[in-house]
């Protein structure tokens, strides 16, 4: 179903972060090719080796490091992407993209690509719970990010499980 889709997962400073290495994995196994772009705290969280060694493809992180390999025909991520992921997204990006702010590499390419956005998030309740965040995630629904909906009325900032994310996914893709 993914075949021949390039898909850009953002991977956020958050706890479930390892979690995103199954996501990338199922991406992969239905055709997928998957480029990951960390944010540089994300680094706390999961190894961009282990990332690297899941999406079997460079891991970026700095907007200004050079290129890991050349590619004559590079586009940039936000352009070549069919579909960005943020997974897990944290209040701090998120407030970032409803913003307009643009200080790293996955900020930027939030702000700068026309593929559909998914967020699944992660955020402490007591965040979630902060008007300005409620604001932010209001703002970014009225602009297209689609949300993935982790059935849980009690924490909705909860991340979601895996399924339900590559749920969210297909329906994007299929829309697109």
């Amino acid at each position: 179903m993914f075949k021949d889709k390039n898909i850009v997962v953002g991977i956020c400073a958050c706890s479930p972060a390892i979690k995103t290495l199954d996501l990338i994995g199922q991406l992969r196994e239905r055709g997928a090719e998957v480029d990951v772009i960390m944010t540089p705290n994300s680094v706390n969280f999961v190894s961009p080796l282990m990332v690297q060694r899941e999406a079997k493809r460079p891991v970026q992180i700095e907007a200004f490091e050079l290129p890991k390999m050349y590619d004559p025909n590079h586009k940039s991520l936000s352009q070549k992407a069919d579909l960005l992921i943020l997974a897990p997204v944290s209040a701090n990006t998120l407030g970032k993209a409803a913003n307009g702010i643009a200080d790293n590499l996955l900020a930027t390419t939030i702000m700068s690509t026309k593929a559909p956005i998914i967020a699944a998030m992660h955020i402490n309740p007591m965040m979630y719970s902060n008007p300005a965040v409620q604001r932010n995630i209001k703002q970014l629904k009225e602009d297209g990010f689609i949300f993935v909906d982790n059935g849980n009325e009690e924490t909705p900032s909860k991340f979601p499980e895996i399924s339900q994310i590559m749920s969210t996914v297909e329906q994007a893709l299929n829309q697109k």
